[in-house]
Order: C-alpha cells, then sequence, then structure tokens
C-alpha cells in the first residue's frame, strides 16, 4: 500500500495548511500485523485518553511517560509544566509517541509515531489547544474542591508548556483485521 498523501482533504489537516503540510509515511508495525488506514490511525488516536511520550536523555536512555494530549490540525499536542524533564527534552526535536488497546490478541491495536517535537509559545496557538483539552478532560481533570488548597495553590502557580509533534513517520496494526 503506497502511503497516503496528506495533503488530500479530511477532517485532520486544515485545507488552508494542505500544501504546506509535510510527507507522512504510514505503515504497518511489522509484517505479522495489519496496518490501520490514515483515517483509522487518526480516529484511534482522537478515541485514546493518553499516549507514552518517549525522548531521548544525553546518556541515551529514553525518557518515557504518560501524557494526556490532542490532535488537532495533522499534530498532537501536549500540555505539561515548563519545569518537566519532557519539556526540557522537547526542545531536541525529536520524540516518539505510543498509544495502545486491547486485552486479547485479536482485540490489540495501536499506533507508534516518530515526529518532530517543540514547545510551542504562539498564545492563539495555545489557547485553541488548551480548549480542546479541557473539554476532552473535563470528567478525568481535577476539581479544586476536591483537593488540599496549598496543592491547589502551587498548580496553580506552575507555568504551564505545551508540546507539538509534528508527525514523520506513523507504524500501526490491528488485530480485529488478522
Amino acid at each position: 500500500m503506497p502511503p497516503a498523501d496528506p495533503r488530500t482533504s479530511n477532517s485532520y489537516l486544515d485545507p488552508a495548511k494542505a500544501d504546506d503540510a509535510p510527507m507522512v509515511v504510514y505503515k504497518r508495525a511489522n509484517r505479522q500485523y495489519v496496518a490501520m488506514s490514515e483515517e483509522e490511525v487518526w480516529r484511534f488516536l482522537e478515541s485514546q485518553s493518553k499516549v507514552y511520550a518517549g525522548f531521548t536523555m544525553r546518556d541515551g536512555y529514553p525518557h518515557v511517560s504518560p501524557i494526556w494530549f490532542c490532535v488537532a490540525d495533522g499534530k498532537i499536542y501536549l500540555r505539561t509544566h515548563e519545569y518537566k524533564m519532557k519539556t526540557k527534552l522537547a526542545r531536541r526535536g525529536k520524540v516518539c509517541l505510543v498509544a495502545d488497546d486491547g486485552y486479547l490478541y485479536r482485540e490489540l491495536r495501536g499506533v507508534i509515531i516518530w515526529g518532530k517535537s517543540r514547545v510551542i509559545t504562539d498564545p492563539e496557538v495555545i489557547g485553541r489547544i488548551s480548549e480542546i483539552l479541557d473539554r476532552k478532560y473535563e470528567r478525568q481533570q481535577w476539581k479544586p474542591s476536591e483537593m488540599p488548597r496549598d496543592w491547589v495553590e502551587e498548580r496553580r502557580s506552575e507555568e504551564r508548556a505545551f508540546i507539538e509533534v509534528e508527525p514523520e513517520r506513523i507504524d500501526s496494526w490491528d488485530n480485529n483485521k488478522v
């Protein structure tokens, strides 16, 4: 199957930016698996509550952590804090994201995304991404009334950071298709 053309119009890309869209390679994770289509990959991602984000540290070991995320305009956005290790490592420009689900072999499916990472500072983009994330995680997010007051004040004083991931390669598998 040839790689999908990311410039084609779909709900995951802003058509106004289609000419600037990078070429993303979509493929199966390995020969025993059946890949998801481009549309299935993005629909699967939107259905997930977290991804595991991996960044390479200076000593060569990966720094991997689960994180809430959202999808917008063919990119993945992570919201974290400025002081977190993942924010520092995202500035290096490379990231790998993984999302998967299923329990039985025939239920297993997932995606691995390799891409470029950057910490974004544009207030307009941050505002839009914050709104998407707030809607997505409204029920899971902590409520000030449920937490100790000192803890809430400390969290509110922390500076947020937003990481944009621009996919370069996406591998997927869906054992329902086997």
